[in-house]
This record gives structure tokens, C-alpha cells and sequence, in this order.
């Protein structure tokens, strides 16, 4: 493949920030909206470091619960060791003027650059420096060990670098992760009643603010918020404001990202800081018959990447943003002369041409791709291309790495590798600023990601899973990966021309995505979507659209009335979608079945696609095969697959090997599986209720949730959209493929030469007429919806 090499920056150039190392040569000059922070001299010790996460020797963490003194001995011993690095980390240095900041002012914005430390040691230093300390009132003398200083909050976009993050921090600070430091993702927990510094997802912190908690103290009411009522007059919304009361400070981490939950969290946020610092400036909140005194909220916005006026604006901060350089090396650049068509092939092909030509003792190689399935395919080629190597040539370690993976399959990146062997880590766009990954020097980039898009069209919209190019934001840093413990090389699998059209930012999730799930969550803490406070408001399309869909689902009865279904749908830490899936089943008597549908959904691909062996992999699939499609077949892959593991099976591997099917999904899906009963349980469903072979209850079950989601045949073949005018074919990987069903009802569109519905079951068309939405019920509704004014 013919290559332009290019020397390139590892981060944009309009990117200019302070840098602590007092022997950079390079000059700083602080922005209007933004200002550096000089860190005090440090000796320099050659020791690496990664985003804050350590040595890149990779030391291990101790988890569990135990408190023996030999634990404790082991854990100081690497909180010790863990110390020498965080000596040398940038904001480390530079922490006093940075808790200065943030003890001074009700809203932080820090831009700190990746390897700088922010995600690790801000936690650290609002726990335990003296700055912070005297701020909460460490002297109290009533304080215990665990109330002593703030509690804090810190969100991340995805599950794996809450996890990773948490351990990290639990091993610097000499605990047990679930002890003092902890984390909650969707469907699991690691925290305890002393958990101070708590990493969790946005979406953990979004439902905590729509669930009510009975432990949590809130205020009815709130702050009012002006929405116009039918007859056009001004009338308050009396919301039922959760203030979040166990969190002294909030902090947003990878804001840059601009999740959907992030924006949402830092309007909520927002509203909840203006009430908590007048309840603070009356000193007492009434709660039944006690008085409980009021803290103020500090929200902290980090990013490695971001535009800070437009934070800063929304906020209303009147403050500059910090600015926090990382410890980078220079990354030479190279781009493709011509275009690829196969970027997995070409990938894979540059792996093995680094590895052959450049000693394993020059790193190891990180390669991105857009989603799991691509990482899996590319990961399969890559394990063919190491069995050719000659005998005696230094190993290869092949890992994957998306949100999905397992625990185990996650542990295995910050593993020790092996002697003469060099790591292969094929990773989503999780690796380019959520986690850092150690031993990296070169980066292979196919320039793109896998994302969920919402068109909007005059005849309905289509939510698919699309693969997009990056931004430029995004490929800098990615780039800046190879360059992090020394000079490192990325090879850009695009032209420059391409490189010079791509987007600079990546556009708000807010902006592209369905907002069911969202609009559920603020109507239940008493907010109007309509007039709410929003960064970039998404527009009354996609508003309305999810009041459609919501009241086709039985949530909402109204644009600002959740219904009692609707509340119970937001128990489950599910897609409104999922979750009515999910009580349906109980009343249908199938939760059993759906429960294990579900958790497959909620992981990831089931079967693995192998290009050379199709053929195979069609013959295997029809072992599991089920008539009424994809989701009944998915099932019995797991159940067999738990049969076979519940005996003891030693060959699970080679099971999944002979079967083409995706092992770590199915570890994954155990896991949520397990959670979603233990759910059902608390919430007294009895989950073990089975339809057994009368699985039509089963398909019912799906279709009161994927209603919007269905399509009958047409006379050339093709399936039309009930809720519109598009067509759409059966994936190819369908067990349906080749049948001719009346109707079917999918999990998600993939657009590419055609619109392709994936994950399919075919039901009767005239079950259609028991859903709501079909009784023109959601339209009415809809159309309520939109006639209120913003």
C-alpha cells in the first residue's frame, strides 16, 4: 500500500495549552476564554505514564473486600509504587492552582490533554489535599474517616474506562475498589455505604436522577419552569426535583464526546446547582418532620478536547478554563496515495508489515476500527496472518477491545505480555481518550466509527447503526496514541484530501440519535423537553418523535405526564423499548424467554462472521435454527451454550469455534442476564416463568416494544414500514434471509447499498391492531405534543 508520510502534530494546532515541564521549549499564551496552569517544579524521573493510569509495566490492582493486614500491606506497597508516577503527572504538579479554582467558583472547565492525569488524580485531590479538606469541613471532629471531605461523582461516557478508572484509583489510594472508591455501570454496582469517590456511567447518573430514592433527599417543586399551557398562558412546572444530596461535586469527564447523556446531565445539573445554592443560602431544607442542611453542588466539565466558550456560555461561568498539557512525542503521520476499499484487509496487512519490520521492544500496535463486528473480523485475520509466521519470529497477542468485552476479556489489555511477544490491540473509538492503553507506539487508523443515526424524513424517521468517518478532532486523537511513552508512528488508512474534509468536531449525539429514552427520563423528574435548558437544543422534530414513540408504548399519557407503566419501565436499566418488552413478558408469561432475548440484545453479536467460511457458519447456524427468527435463535445459542457450561464442559471454546459463535458476547449476556433477574426479583416478578414450546407469546412479547420497528412483505419481496414508506430487505445474516414471511419486526436498521433490518422475527400482521399506537392513541398524543410551544 502506497503511503504519504507526514510529520504530523499530535493534536490539532489550534490546540496551544500550558505545559508543566519547565524544559519545554515551547511558548504559551493564554486564549481569552482560557487560561494555563504552572505546575511547581518537579525532578523529572524517568518513569512513563498513561492518562494517569501508571507504569507501563502495567501493575496489577488489588480488588476484593478483605481488610487482613497482609492486604493492607499489599495495597500500600502499590499505592507506594503507584506515588513515584503521579509525582510526575502534569496536573499533579499543578494542583494546587487547580483546586483553587475549583474550591472558588461553582462551575470548573478543564481542558486537560490526554496523559495529563485529569481523570485519575482530580478524584484523588478533592479527597484528600488540604485545599479541599478545609473547604468540606474535614476538622468537624464528628466526622468519620468515610464523611470526612467531599463525596464526589465522576461520569464517563462508556462502562469500561468507569471500571478501569475506578480500579486505578482504588490501587493509588491503597483501598479496595467497592470501598472507599467504587463504580456503577449499567447492570452492576461495585460501591458501599463508605463509597466517597464514585465512577459510573452517564446513563447510572441520568436514572438516578429520574428514579426516585427514598435514601436521597429532594425538594417538590424545585425551581419553576415556564411552559405553555393549552390555553397559551404562563403556568409553573412543578417538577420533582431530585438534587442529587449525596454528591458535593459532580464531575463530567470526556465532555467532549457530547453524549447524549452528557448534555442532558449538564442541563439537569444545571437547574440543580441554581436550587441547591439557594437552599444552601437558606440553610435548611424542610424533609417531613426533620431539617437537613444543604450543600452547594460544584460541577467540574473536563475534556481533552472541547470548545470551551460554549460550556463556559452555558454555565454562565464568567471564568476562563483551565488549560492542562499531557506529556506527548512526536507521532509521524502517513496517509494512503489512493483510496481502500477493504480497510480490515489493509489493516490488517500494515499490522503485519510493522510487526515483521519493527522489533517488538518499539511498542505494540493499537488499530481502530468502527464497532465489535469489524474488530472481530479484523481480529481473525490478523490470528490467520500469525499462524504463517516463521518459526523462531517473535509472538503475536491479538485483543480486542469494545464496550462489550467481559471483565475478563477487559483485564486482559493491562495484563503483563508475555516474552517476545508484541500486542495487537484492535479497539472502537473507546481507546482514543476514555482509556490508555500501555506499551503503544504505533497506531493503524481506518478513519472510521459506528454510530447510532436518526433521519428525519417528511415520511417518518429511520434510526440505524451507521459507519461514519471521524472528525479530525477524533483522528488527532488517535494519532496521539502512538506517542504517549515515546515516538511512535500512525498510519492513516485515507488520503490527506480526506483527511482535509473531514468534520472538526464530531457532531452532539443529542443532534442524531432517538430521544425516547432521555425524554422519559425528564418528564419523570417533572422537566418539560420542550423547554428545557439544552446546550444545543435537538430541535421539536426529534422531541415530538419521542413522544410518539412513548405514547405508542403506554409511558406517557401526556407531553409532561409519565403514566405508572412509564415508571416502572424506568426500574429497568433498558431502552423504553426493552424495558416494555420486558413487563409485557411477565403478563404474557414469558419472562424467562425474554429475559435471555434481551440480554443478547444488550451485549452484542452473536455469531461470528468469518468471510472464507460463510458456507460453514450458515450449516452451524441451522442447528440453533428457530422458525420464528433471529431472536428465538440467538436464545437457543445460550441456552446451549449454558447447558454445556453448567455440566462442566472443558471445550466451550471449541464449541464456539465449531458453532461461528462469539464467546464473549455470551459471557457478557450471562452476566446481564443474571442482573435482569435479580431486577425482576426486587421489583416481585417472578422471572422463572416459561412459555416452553408456545413461543408465539414470545414474538407478542417483542412486538409491544419494537411496534415502530415492523414491516410487511411486498409483492417484489421487499418489506415496507408500517410507521412509513421505506423499504427494507432481510440481512443476509438472518435466518429469515431466504423465507418469505408476511411481517416482520427487527432491532435496527443498517444502511449501506440498501436499508438492511438486522436481528428479525416474523409475526402475525393482525397483532398489530393490539398495540396502542396503532389505535391512533400515540398520534393524538404526538400531535399534542407538537402544538406546545417552545
Amino acid at each position: 500500500m502506497a503511503e504519504q508520510a507526514q510529520a504530523g502534530p499530535s493534536t490539532p494546532s489550534r490546540s496551544r495549552v500550558a505545559n508543566f515541564d519547565d524544559s519545554s521549549s515551547e511558548d504559551f499564551t493564554p486564549t481569552p476564554s482560557a487560561k494555563s496552569v504552572n505546575g511547581s517544579p518537579q525532578k523529572k524521573r524517568k518513569i512513563s505514564h498513561v492518562n494517569g493510569a501508571g507504569p507501563s509495566k502495567r501493575t496489577s490492582v488489588v480488588k476484593g473486600t478483605g481488610d487482613n493486614d497482609e492486604s493492607k500491606r499489599r495495597r500500600k506497597e502499590i499505592a507506594d509504587e503507584l506515588f513515584e508516577v503521579r509525582q510526575n503527572l502534569p496536573f499533579y504538579q499543578g494542583r494546587r492552582q487547580i483546586l483553587e479554582e475549583i474550591m472558588a467558583n461553582d462551575t470548573t472547565i478543564i481542558i486537560g490533554e490526554t496523559g495529563c492525569g485529569k481523570s485519575t488524580q482530580l478524584p484523588q485531590l478533592l479527597r484528600t489535599h488540604s485545599l479541599s479538606l478545609d473547604h468540606y469541613g474535614a476538622n468537624d471532629p464528628h466526622a468519620s474517616r468515610f464523611t470526612r471531605g467531599p463525596s464526589i461523582a465522576v461520569t464517563q461516557p462508556r462502562r469500561l474506562p468507569a471500571i478501569a478508572l475506578a480500579n486505578r484509583v482504588a490501587a493509588e489510594m491503597g483501598c479496595v475498589v467497592g470501598g472507599e472508591v467504587g463504580y456503577s455501570v449499567r447492570f452492576e454496582d461495585v460501591t458501599g455505604r463508605g463509597t466517597r469517590v464514585r465512577y459510573l456511567t452517564e446513563g447510572v447518573l441520568m436514572r438516578e436522577l429520574a428514579n426516585p430514592d427514598p435514601t436521597t433527599t429532594k425538594i417538590e417543586g424545585g425551581l419553576p419552569t415556564p411552559v405553555a399551557s393549552r390555553q397559551g398562558t404562563q403556568e409553573e412546572d412543578e417538577g420533582n426535583l431530585n438534587l442529587l444530596l449525596r454528591y458535593d461535586i459532580v464531575v463530567i469527564d470526556e465532555a467532549h464526546e457530547r453524549t447524549l447523556n452528557t448534555d442532558f446531565l449538564c442541563g439537569a445539573l444545571k437547574r440543580i446547582q441554581k436550587a441547591r445554592k439557594r437552599l444552601a443560602a437558606e440553610a435548611l431544607l424542610e424533609n417531613g418532620e426533620r431539617k437537613q442542611q444543604v450543600k452547594e453542588l460544584k460541577i467540574v466539565v473536563m475534556s481533552a478536547t472541547l470548545d470551551p466558550g460554549k460550556f463556559q456560555r452555558f454555565f454562565e461561568t464568567g471564568r476562563q478554563a483551565l488549560l492542562v498539557k499531557g506529556r506527548m512525542f512526536s507521532v509521524a503521520t502517513s496517509y494512503t496515495v489512493d483510496p481502500i476499499d477493504d480497510f480490515i484487509e489493509q489493516a490488517a496487512r500494515k499490522v503485519m508489515q510493522i510487526h515483521c519490520t519493527k522489533p517488538a521492544k518499539e511498542g505494540d500496535v493499537l488499530v481502530f476500527m468502527p464497532g465489535a463486528e469489524e474488530i472481530e473480523n479484523c481480529c481473525e485475520v490478523l490470528r490467520r496472518a500469525a499462524i504463517e509466521l516463521p518459526e523462531g519470529h517473535m509472538q503475536l497477542q491479538i485483543l480486542p477491545l469494545y464496550s462489550s468485552l467481559p471483565p475478563a476479556a477487559q483485564a486482559k489489555i493491562f495484563a503483563p505480555t508475555a516474552k517476545n511477544t508484541r500486542r495487537i490491540i484492535v479497539a472502537t473509538n473507546i481507546a482514543e481518550t476514555s482509556m490508555t492503553i500501555p506499551g503503544v507506539s504505533f497506531v493503524v487508523d481506518s478513519g472510521y466509527k459506528k454510530e447510532k443515526e436518526y433521519i428525519f424524513r417528511p415520511s417518518g424517521a429511520i434510526e440505524h447503526l451507521a459507519k461514519k468517518p471521524v472528525s479530525k478532532a477524533s483522528a488527532w486523537q488517535r494519532t496521539g496514541r502512538a506517542g504517549r511513552e515515546r515516538a511512535g508512528e500512525c498510519y492513516r488508512l485515507f488520503t490527506q484530501k480526506a483527511f482535509d474534509m473531514l468534520d472538526p468536531f464530531d457532531a452532539p449525539e443529542i443532534q442524531r440519535c432517538n430521544l425516547s429514552s432521555a425524554v422519559l427520563q425528564l418528564v419523570a423528574m417533572g422537566l418539560n423537553p420542550f423547554t428545557f435548558d439544552y446546550i444545543d437544543h435537538p430541535g421539536r422534530d426529534p422531541i415530538a418523535a419521542a413522544f410518539q414513540t412513548l405514547a405508542g408504548l403506554g409511558a406517557l399519557d401526556s407531553p409532561t405526564s409519565i403514566t405508572p407503566l412509564g415508571r416502572e419501565m424506568l426500574r429497568f436499566p433498558l431502552d423504553p423499548e426493552h424495558a416494555r418488552i420486558l413487563i409485557a413478558s411477565f403478563s404474557l408469561g414469558c419472562p424467562s424467554e425474554i429475559i435471555d432475548i434481551l440480554s443478547l440484545i444488550n451485549t452484542g453479536p452473536v455469531w461470528v462472521d468469518r468471510v472464507n467460511d460463510r458456507d460453514a457458519a450458515a450449516a452451524a447456524r441451522a442447528r440453533f435454527l428457530h422458525r420464528d427468527g433471529d431472536h428465538l435463535t440467538a436464545m437457543n445459542v445460550l441456552r446451549e451454550y449454558i447447558d454445556l457450561k453448567s455440566r462442566g464442559d472443558k471445550s466451550l471454546a471449541r464449541w464456539c469455534r465449531d458453532n461461528y459463535v462469539n464467546q464473549k458476547t455470551l459471557t457478557a449476556a450471562i452476566k446481564v442476564r443474571d442482573q435482569l433477574r435479580e431486577l425482576a426479583e426486587r421489583e416481585g416478578r417472578d422471572w422463572r416463568v416459561s412459555c416452553g414450546n408456545e413461543t408465539e407469546v414470545v414474538v407478542r412479547s417483542l412486538l409491544q416494544g419494537l411496534f415502530m420497528n415492523t414491516a410487511v412483505i411486498q409483492s417484489d419481496g421487499s418489506y415496507r414500514q408500517t410507521a412509513g414508506p421505506q423499504l427494507v430487505k432481510i440481512h443476509p445474516s438472518s435466518v429469515l434471509m431466504s423465507k418469505k414471511v408476511p411481517a416482520i419486526l427487527y432491532d435496527e436498521l443498517a444502511i449501506t447499498t440498501s436499508v438492511y433490518a438486522r436481528n428479525v422475527s416474523s409475526f402475525d400482521q393482525h397483532w398489530l391492531s393490539e398495540i396502542p399506537w396503532f389505535k391512533q392513541a400515540g398520534l393524538a398524543v404526538a400531535q399534542s405534543a407538537d402544538k406546545t410551544r417552545l
